[in-house]
């Protein structure tokens, strides 16, 4: 996702995978656009945990609750056929000229509200605004898994569409997916910080079951282990967190992709040039052929019109 980060966040490592890390503790300030700032983990005892789609607003309450919320009718919505997955693929953010500074709430049942989305970070070098190398990067991704027999929906294919973080969510549950894919980018303060990552719920996650916590981690960190062997950039893992409004509503595992840092001259070059587009996208689509292999695989190999439900919680 793309956001412009403000603050390091510290917090101690748990390492789950040797690319799964998770945060401890979540704290940010917010820029002048209402974004927060992230920087990779420096050592094996620091771990950014804040990032981007949406401005931070701190951690989640205990009190907050996702009461009335009926999970288990929203996971099992659809039957899904052998061999045939749709893919949500969300291009973060939208044009600066968007107003989407609207609250909305951060979770299910929570009374903690972040804006309905921001417009993003932007390139030091390239000059490019990350909402258009997100749709870009999309697009292309789009494309490439069609390719290879998927079903897509798309949350926005232009940059002036008014989509919420929340209505994202929602337009993956209302269209089916299987899974929901987030394609951002990061920024940092200090331009040495590069590398790409991804971000996936903690096991904590008082909003989502256990399946699509644990299924989101899987997706997160088969993106980024492809990602980043084709792409060549930084390996930064699996950042874990609870206060992105987009993964919080979400009923189908999701996994936030940060392309790399645009603040970074050799990220920011790269994953502005259009030439890398097709690598980049071929990249997370193989991510996303582990992901299937991995949690459904006689699906993924067979396309039998046998049904297949969606785990509930």
């Amino acid at each position: 996702m793309k956001f412009f980060l403000t603050s390091l966040l510290l917090g101690g490592l748990v390492l789950v995978s040797p690319a799964v890390v998770s945060a401890a503790s979540e704290a940010s300030q917010e820029n002048m656009e209402g974004q927060a700032m992230i920087k990779p983990p420096s050592s094996a005892s620091e771990q950014a945990s804040d990032t981007s789609e949406e401005q931070t607003e701190g951690t989640i309450s205990s009190s907050d609750s996702s009461a009335g919320m009926d999970w288990s009718a929203a996971n099992t919505k659809n039957q899904k056929t052998q061999g045939s997955f749709t893919v949500c693929v969300d291009a973060g953010h939208q044009g600066s000229w968007v107003d989407m500074s609207a609250q909305e709430p951060m979770a299910p049942g929570s009374s903690q509200t972040k804006n309905k989305a921001t417009t993003g970070t932007s390139g030091n070098f390239s000059n490019v605004p990350e909402y258009e190398v997100n749709l870009e990067v999309s697009l292309v991704l789009q494309k490439e898994l069609l390719s290879r027999g998927y079903n897509v929906i798309m949350t926005r294919e232009d940059n002036d569409k008014a989509i919420s973080n929340k209505e994202r969510a929602e337009l993956a549950t209302e269209e089916g997916a299987d899974i929901t894919v987030r394609i951002h980018a990061n920024g940092a303060n200090d331009s040495a910080s590069a590398g790409a990552l991804t971000m996936a719920p903690t096991s904590s996650n008082q909003y989502l079951n256990q399946d699509i916590i644990e299924k989101s981690n899987t997706l997160a960190t088969c993106i980024i282990n492809h990602y980043c062997d084709a792409t060549g950039l930084g390996n930064l893992g699996v950042i874990s967190s609870d206060n992105m409004t987009g993964t919080n509503w979400s009923t189908v595992p999701v996994a936030i992709l940060e392309m790399g840092f645009m603040s970074n001259q050799k990220d920011d070059l790269y994953i502005t040039d259009s030439s890398n587009h097709e690598t980049m996208a071929k990249a997370v689509a193989d991510g996303i052929d582990e992901y299937f292999s991995l949690v459904s695989p006689a699906a993924s190999e067979m396309p039998s019109p046998s049904p297949v439900e969606e785990p509930s919680e």
